[in-house]
């Protein structure tokens, strides 16, 4: 990486900390986006996009132009945070009168998760305001494995911005993003609606493998296993709540759902030292998707609107 003059990587890393540590953007995003703003005063700027060809012509079609592409970041260190599956010798029992293990939830996980989601998403809207953007389009949230026990979060998209052809009521009263792609955000827009804002939802559960659980797992039967069901519905419905609240606080008149990702996996239980019952499944549900709403509604002048075009069939028979 190139540094300015007078520079050095020390001096970076330390200046690059406190702006992070401020809630700001690293020095060498900022960097980047005030020379694309000095280039775009002179006339020069070239954008970046990550959208294909179809979808920057539908875009202009509708009076909206790319910016940049944008990106937000963060990595985290994931330790456990398991508040404990609710285990306690002999609390469950065994047999028919074996009292079922419960379904808990881990409050640690879901807090440093959507924690995460957030400030890599904080820092792509951060850079679209900085190049002027009106909304970001085409978002998409990845996590992969950080080196030691980290992950980093990890969001981008295109930055778009309302040209001169575009309305009053089709540009947007305050910047967007949102994970539809270019073409799906004008046929938003032209039945509509707008975007406000990319929502999410997510619940993290444990539960501890009790009698009943390990013994229909044995079996030679098929028969549902109560205690998974009652696992992925908890963490189904802690993430649909968290969804809808999303929602209602970015002031959404609804969400068009992108997507529902479930994990589950095999955990060892830090309270027992039995090696016939050391096992906890761990779920995980989030979903995703972008909140709108209605675009106001206009009074149209009909001596104002166009008149209908007329269509002539050319194959008409009784022309013949």
């Amino acid at each position: 990486m190139t540094l300015p003059p007078g520079w050095t990587p020390e001096q970076l890393a330390q200046a690059s900390t406190a702006e992070i540590a401020a809630g700001r953007l690293p020095l060498t995003a900022q960097w980047r986006i005030a020379a694309h703003r000095q280039a775009a005063e002179q006339g020069r700027a070239a954008f970046t996009s990550g959208l294909s060809v179809a979808e920057f012509t539908a875009l202009r079609t509708i009076g909206f132009e790319p910016v940049g592409q944008v990106m937000g970041s963060a990595v985290y260190h994931v330790g456990w945070w398991s508040m404990g599956c609710g285990y306690q010798r002999g609390m469950f029992g065994l047999g028919l009168n074996a009292t079922p293990a419960p379904v808990v939830d881990v409050p640690g996980t879901r807090q440093l998760m959507e924690q995460a989601r957030h400030r890599a998403m904080h820092r792509l809207y951060a850079e679209c305001e900085g190049l002027g953007g009106d909304g970001v389009v085409g978002v998409r949230l990845t996590v992969a494995p950080f080196y030691g026990d980290g992950m980093e979060f990890i969001a981008t998209g295109t930055a778009v911005r309302a040209s001169y052809r575009a309305s009053g009521e089709t540009r947007p009263g305050r910047r967007f993003t949102s994970d539809l792609s270019a073409q799906d955000f004008v046929k938003l827009v032209r039945a509509g609606w707008l975007p406000v804002a990319l929502v999410m939802g997510l619940s993290v559960a444990l539960r501890h493998d009790d009698w009943m659980q390990r013994n229909q797992q044995r079996s030679w039967y098929n028969q549902e296993l109560v205690g998974s069901t009652q696992l992925v519905q908890a963490v189904r419905h802690g993430a649909r709540a968290a969804l809808d609240a999303d929602v209602r606080r970015h002031g959404g008149h609804g969400v068009v759902l992108r997507d529902t990702v479930m994990r589950v996996a095999e955990v060892r239980c830090q309270r027992v030292a039995s090696k016939s019952e050391q096992r906890d499944h761990y779920a995980d549900a989030y979903m995703y998707g972008t909140a709108i709403v209605p675009l106001p509604e206009r009074d149209v002048d009909p001596a104002t609107q166009a008149p209908p075009l007329a269509m002539l069939r050319l194959d008409d028979r009784r022309t013949r």
